[in-house]
């Protein structure tokens, strides 16, 4: 069944999607000193066209080479009551893997604790069988380009679909942890004619985008839905409107840019179940893949 966290994955988008209440939203974790401010008495702007072909260039690119790291995953998790009031909160560690476009999330530790005895074993004997249906189902459709098609048309979302299906207007320079970036203001494009189901729901984000201009990278992007969103017409699920996340890149061992932080606060429905929760996830320790890791008594992805 399609979740929330799935339609909000645009990440984690990312990893990543589910939660904050539009009424009572939580405020962003990110330290205020971190905030993007603006510039005063800057130089001129580059090509504007030039470097937003460049930046969906780079992103689609990254996202492919996105699959040649391990890396650890800190996800914080709320669920708020009808005022915005935190309700309960749960962390959890894991250490992701990538087949394909799949993550493969080994669990390691909850609430600070690590997993141990039959608890860990149970984790590693799950990691093991999800990595193993996920290597299958990516050998099917590596020989099935058919089917491989049907599947990029499921409700799963990159940063390069958010770039085709919007606008970007109002370019300046601002400044982001002591450096000088290039904000945008986003919106939905109306024009855009969607390539996938995911489309039509990036078309209801609007935001702020910041990127560096010499990387061409995104740094920085800020959204919320402006409209409720809504699948198998709101019978299976429905994200509120006013839901919102903000997502973050870093460059990475001084040779890559990859996802470090997400935030995620949204109100919405599953079936019959009303939700509103806070998600927060921190990406690091990354590491290029590769064979032999063990888990337990069993090896893991190659």
């Amino acid at each position: 069944m399609t979740t929330l966290r799935t339609m909000f994955a645009i990440a984690v988008l990312i990893a990543a999607c589910a939660h904050v209440s539009h009424s009572a939203p939580r405020q962003t974790a990110t330290p205020p000193q971190d905030q993007p401010q603006p510039r005063a008495g800057t130089r001129p702007l580059p090509d504007i066209p030039t470097l937003l072909r460049d930046i969906v260039k780079n992103q689609q690119a990254l996202e492919d080479l996105r699959r040649q790291y391990t890396c650890h995953l800190s996800e914080e998790q709320d669920k708020v009551d009808s005022d915005g009031r935190v309700k309960s909160r749960e962390t959890k560690d894991y250490d992701v893997f990538y087949i394909g476009d799949e993550q493969a999330l080994h669990l390691l530790a909850k609430d600070g604790k690590p997993l141990a005895g039959s608890e860990k074993q149970n984790e590693d004997d799950k990691f093991n069988k999800q990595y193993d249906k996920l290597k299958k189902q990516q050998a099917e459709l590596a020989a099935d380009p058919k089917k491989q098609a049907k599947q990029q048309e499921e409700d799963e979302a990159d940063l390069s679909d958010f770039l085709r299906a919007e606008l970007f207007t109002n370019p300046r320079r601002e400044t982001f942890r002591g450096h000088e970036v290039i904000a945008f203001d986003v919106n939905g494009n109306p024009d855009y004619k969607p390539r996938k189901r995911i489309d039509s729901i990036i078309q209801k984000l609007s935001g702020t985008m910041w990127v560096d201009e010499d990387a061409r990278e995104i740094v920085r992007l800020e959204a919320r839905f402006t409209d409720t969103v809504k699948i198998g017409g709101g019978l299976v699920a429905s994200l509120a409107k006013g839901s919102n996340f903000v997502f973050e890149q870093d460059k990475i061992n001084e040779e890559v840019w990859l996802p470090s932080y997400a935030e995620v606060h949204a109100s919405g429905r599953i079936v019959f179940v009303r939700l509103k929760q806070n998600f927060i996830d921190r990406f690091s320790d990354y590491q290029k893949f590769r064979s032999g890791v063990s888990l337990g008594a069993t090896t893991a992805p190659n």
